[in-house]
């Protein structure tokens, strides 16, 4: 699974369906991901994970059982 870094998506189906996702490299400060999402696709509000590596990431999707769909 390719999961897109700094892209905004929607997600069709999962946790959070109809929310926004985006992916921010955080290796420079963290050495790993941030996941933002928000109801809205500014993220002027909403929750953020973090994640250690792409591995991480990538199970942190299939665990949400998410379908994005990247604007």
């Amino acid at each position: 699974m390719s999961v897109p870094i700094d892209r905004v998506g929607k997600i069709l189906a999962g946790d959070e369906a109809g929310w926004f996702v985006k992916v921010l490299d955080d290796s420079g400060s963290t050495g790993g991901f941030l996941i933002l999402t928000s109801p809205q696709p500014t993220f002027e509000t909403g929750f953020d994970g973090w994640v250690a590596d792409h591995d991480e990431l990538v199970g942190y999707f299939i665990e949400s059982g998410w379908k994005v769909e990247w604007l």
